[in-house]
């Protein structure tokens, strides 16, 4: 959606957030999370050689009350069979170093990111179903947790399961292993999708590894759209104005049948703000915007990321999705929520609004009516003709009737 590194830790809530948790004897003393708690998708890097890709978003321990442990080790497996095929030991430092980071980041106000990381509007409260603080060691006191994310495998071969195991050492000197098992899938969806743009133009993300987005578990398999003319440019005239870029104001049609579940509609974007002052360095600059940025987003952070957005419910079949298109043009927007719309309509206008001064259309799918804190899922166009094939990920595409 932006290409800034502050975005790429969101755009995805409603999914449950599945565990199960090992009955410890004579009492549970620890619990283990996976995220996304369904299932750990698998991405066909090269499907005709059996070449798939996967992340592990998140994975979070945490102390029950009354209890404390010391995290030993954590392991995450990919099974086929029944048995592990492909495993990767995670160090323990590192998990402490990551939650601590995250702790840096809850402090600034940006709770939202934490709350994205985890698939859970409340966050790790609401993860684990209590109050839940972040611990500094490895050595968890009650009601503390340690959190990794972001575990990337290539893999080659079809993976059916992960399980991911932790060894914790307890206080009274006895060994617990924590244990989580979830499936590894292929997403198919019943839902027929169609281009929300008109014409040609350059797709750029999606599953890609090489994308901004596939790393966070909201935006995982989110698209990006821009217009860019046949000498390769993306605007005419200078920055400034978001009119002179070549997409600005084009129709962003419906990409399937839905409802309108939630909508952000009069943001605007002060494009000057982003830019350098008359006089200011490059590092004075960056340091001003990241500020602005920071503020905007403990203000606000879905308007402040997205901008102006609609997020549309859709079903076939007894499967419930939900699209959503951000980054729309100032006064684009007529639609409210409840609204019915039909594959095509007409739903607003590429604009540049939220965390981004580029202008393009966002696209992505999620599990949940939260773009923030739901699961992304992968998203096929039907009809989408490669115009001209760049070096992955990106795509010059055409849709609609153009």
């Amino acid at each position: 959606m932006t290409h800034s590194l502050i975005k790429h830790a969101f755009f995805a809530s409603a999914l449950a957030i599945a565990g199960l948790t090992i009955p410890q004897s004579p009492a549970q003393a620890a619990e283990l999370k996976i995220v996304p708690g369904s299932a750990v998708i698998l991405n066909p890097t090269n499907p005709n050689r059996n070449y798939y890709d996967a992340v592990v978003h998140a994975i979070a321990i945490a102390a029950e009350p009354d209890e404390a442990f010391t995290v030993q080790s954590l392991e995450i497996a990919f099974h086929q069979d029944g048995a592990p095929v492909l495993s990767k030991t995670i160090a323990v430092d590192r998990m402490v170093g990551e939650t601590a980071g995250i702790g840096e980041m809850v402090g600034f106000g940006l709770g939202a990111m934490l709350n994205g990381q985890v698939l859970n509007a409340d966050g790790l409260p609401g993860l684990f179903g209590r109050d839940i603080t972040l611990a500094d060691s490895a050595n968890l006191s009650a009601n503390e947790a340690l959190l990794t994310g972001r575990h990337l495998f290539s893999l080659d071969f079809m993976a059916e399961e992960i399980v991911v195991t932790a060894s914790v050492l307890m206080a009274d000197g006895t060994q617990t292993t924590l244990r989580e098992t979830l499936p590894v899938r292929r997403h198919q969806s019943a839902i027929t999708y169609s281009s929300p743009l008109d014409g040609v133009w350059l797709m750029t993300a999606g599953a890609s590894i090489q994308g901004h987005h596939r790393l966070n578990p909201g935006t995982e398999f989110a698209v990006d759209f821009f217009k860019l003319n046949e000498n390769g440019d993306i605007r005419e005239g200078g920055n400034e104005r978001a009119e002179n870029y070549f997409g600005y104001g084009a129709p962003v049609m419906a990409a399937a049948d839905g409802e309108v579940v939630f909508a952000i509609t009069d943001d605007v974007q002060d494009r000057l703000a982003s830019l350098p002052l008359q006089g200011e360095s490059r590092d004075a600059a960056g340091q001003r915007i990241r500020r602005q940025n920071f503020q905007r987003m403990a203000a606000d952070f879905p308007r402040a990321v997205a901008g102006n957005l609609i997020v549309l419910r859709h079903e076939q079949d007894g499967q419930v999705e939900y699209s959503s298109y951000g980054h729309l043009a100032t006064g684009s927007i007529s639609l409210a929520i409840g609204d019915r719309v039909e594959r095509g309509q007409t739903i607003g206008r590429v604009g540049d609004t939220g965390d981004t001064l580029t202008v393009h259309l966002h696209f992505q799918l999620n599990a949940g009516p939260d773009p923030f804190t739901s699961m992304s899922l992968p998203v096929v166009f039907e009809g989408l003709e490669d115009v001209n094939r760049g070096v992955d990920p990106l795509r010059f595409v055409r849709g609609g009737e153009e």
